[in-house]
């Protein structure tokens, strides 16, 4: 295990640098050159005429800098045990008073988030250049934004939105395959049902050189970091509407809680995308930079089968979720003998938690490679480890007493808890999102 030093610069005249240490790895990032790492998120926000300076530009930078550093630093070769990396990242900031008084609240949120030990080092950038181009913009004002991911959470959100009245912004990151195909099924979908003057779709893509380019870069197959991107491109694009807007993050409550079903999957297989604790870390960072918009799941308290029981439009909803997609390997399809790419696996965790709450809902209408129910995988295999993980949870909650569920609860991280009808939410939801899998396994 090594430290990994990465250095970002925002122009050539930046010499930041940083004398050679040993047992150390320098990775510089300059984000103004498209073999480390490209993107059009620049184009988009410009063409909205939203400034490239201030705190929020210095966000999604910062944003732009950690998905890339996720992806081209290799837990095998740099972490500890293979997985925790030792990450310091050196970092130009609009404001440096205002970024030194988050440092500490960032580097715990990213560390909870990725599982990796995140420093950050700010220094003050030079002053912004040419000022931003006016453009002309007649399209229909936002009055709210969401997260538009291809997955059937984020299309519940956005239905529900349309039907509470609102012109949403869908804010999509995309790479080449499933999911961007999931994504313009949808957008067509939801084209057709409420006319294009209800919604703008905002498209980004985001993608570090891995290791083609960039001969210090080294693939890394885990991605935990890509929320804190999903969120740093969704706030800015709040910023396009007159008034401040919160940014929406649909995501059932079983999933965000996302607690371990085995004491051994603590790490790799617990994801934190949208885990309270680390929303209210990001929540605190925002109120510190002094960005006034704040981000928000409205489904923290509800199972992915009380989502679709209770969405706004209902036929709607039936005609066009099994287009959506919420498996963790959906291309991986391809791979099957006269299949294709995009088909659920119907055995990782998201599968199964979408197949219970299909089953809660009106039947299973999404196709899935395999039918775990009819042919269960071997339960030693990769493909067999997720349904033999809820069993043996499922087991374990047999007759256990609230407090023991508590305690299970938190084992997943830290909850804001105002008071005792919060921790009674989160625990309820857990409690019934499981039964969910319980009555579809039956």
């Amino acid at each position: 295990m090594r430290i990994v030093n990465v250095i970002v610069t925002l122009n050539a005249t930046d010499l930041f640098t940083l004398p050679p240490q040993a047992d150390q790895l320098v990775i510089p990032i300059p984000l103004d050159q498209r073999s480390v790492v490209s993107t059009n998120a620049w184009d988009v926000l410009n063409r909205e005429n939203v400034p490239s300076a201030g705190p929020l530009s210095d966000l999604l930078r910062l944003a732009i800098t950690v998905y890339t550093a996720d992806q081209i630093i290799s837990r095998k070769q740099e972490g500890y045990q293979g997985w925790s990396r030792h990450i310091r990242v050196y970092f130009p900031v609009s404001d440096l008073v205002r970024w030194q008084t988050v440092q500490e609240d960032l580097q715990n949120m990213l560390s909870f988030l990725s599982g990796d030990r995140w420093e950050f080092y700010f220094r003050q950038a030079a002053p912004a250049g040419a000022a931003l181009v006016t453009h002309a913009n007649t399209a229909p004002p936002v009055t709210a934004v969401s997260l538009f991911s291809g997955g059937l959470d984020s299309l519940v959100g956005v239905i529900d939105l349309l039907e509470a009245g609102h012109t949403i912004g869908l804010v999509s990151h995309y790479k080449k395959g499933s999911e961007h195909m999931a994504q313009e099924a949808l957008y067509r979908a939801l084209e057709s049902h409420y006319g294009t003057h209800r919604m703008r779709r905002f498209e980004f893509y985001v993608q570090p050189s891995q290791r083609k380019r960039n001969p210090l870069a080294r693939k890394e197959g885990t991605s935990r970091a890509r929320s804190f991107l999903f969120l740093a491109l969704g706030l800015n694009i709040t910023s396009i509407a007159p008034v401040s807007l919160d940014l929406v993050v649909p995501e059932n409550g079983l999933i965000s809680l996302n607690v371990p079903l085995t004491d051994t999957r603590l790490s790799s297989h617990s994801t934190r995308t949208t885990h309270p604790h680390y929303f209210d870390l990001f929540r605190s960072v925002l109120r510190g930079l002094g960005i006034g918009n704040s981000v928000d799941n409205p489904y923290q308290l509800r199972t992915k089968g009380e989502m679709m029981r209770q969405c706004g439009n209902q036929a709607l909803l039936a005609a066009v979720y099994p287009e959506s997609i919420s498996c963790s390997h959906a291309d991986n399809s391809r791979l099957q003998p006269g299949s294709r790419p995009g088909i659920h696996c119907g055995y990782c965790v998201p599968c199964i938690i979408r197949q219970a709450a299909e089953h809660a809902y009106q039947g299973i209408h999404t196709e899935y490679v395999h039918q775990i129910k009819i042919n269960p995988p071997n339960h030693v295999t990769g493909k067999g480890r997720d349904l033999r993980a809820f069993k043996m949870a499922l087991e374990e909650l047999n007759g256990l007493a609230t407090h023991s569920v508590m305690l299970r609860v938190l084992k997943a991280g830290p909850l804001p808890i105002p008071n005792q009808t919060h921790l009674e939410g989160y625990i309820g939801t857990y409690q019934r999102g499981m039964a969910e899998v319980r009555n579809f396994l039956v």
